[in-house]
């Protein structure tokens, strides 16, 4: 399994971890970004649609965000808040 192989799966295992936080159309727009190889853009959109909607994830998404994000993303891209957003 190449470097990239991995990371998509990483990539898609993350949406489905949390599908059932998301509406069809958030999970649709992340899905597209990724199948349009953009996995990156897809996790930043990810980020925001979850700032956006105040919704509440685990802390490993959170970390789980920035590990996949680091490096593709500028971080100025990515939306404050995110550590807000933790479930309690």
């Amino acid at each position: 399994m190449s470097e990239l192989d991995a990371y998509l799966g990483r990539v898609r295992g993350l949406l489905i971890s949390i599908a059932d936080r998301l509406t069809p159309r958030e999970c649709s727009e992340v899905e597209h970004l990724i199948e349009h190889g953009e996995p990156a853009e897809g996790m930043c959109a990810l980020a925001w649609i979850i700032v956006e909607g105040s919704k509440k994830v685990p802390a490993e998404t959170v970390v789980a965000l920035r590990e996949m994000t680091a490096g593709l993303i500028e971080d100025d891209q990515m939306p404050t808040g995110l550590d807000d957003c933790i479930e309690e």
